[in-house]
């Protein structure tokens, strides 16, 4: 058995209904409304960063955000983010700052 083999376990409806519960029915990163249509399930330590395929390990986020989070830790994606928001949303009115 590989590694990752041994990080990896089934995650059951029970599991993901519960995630819902603590989760409050919002996303763990932007803090949307989570509905059926736009929920996906993504790895908070992403798998190729050696994060296992465990409940521990998952939370449930808007599909748009999960489309970025992928193969980023949650700090990766942030920096990102506040990058974009420096660059490019002075044109939309956004400006992001660092807090201490």
């Amino acid at each position: 058995m590989n590694m990752q083999q041994s990080k990896r376990q089934n995650i059951t409806s029970k599991d993901l209904y519960a995630l819902l519960e603590k989760q409050s029915y919002r996303c763990a990163l932007s803090g949307r409304e989570l509905t059926p249509e736009i929920t996906g399930a993504e790895h908070i330590v992403p798998l190729d960063a050696g994060g296992g395929h465990t409940a521990e390990n998952i939370y449930l986020i808007v599909r748009d955000a999960a489309r970025l989070k992928r193969h980023l830790s949650e700090r990766d994606l942030l920096d990102l983010c506040f990058d974009i928001l420096n660059h490019r949303g002075k044109h939309h009115g956004y400006h992001a700052t660092r807090i201490p």
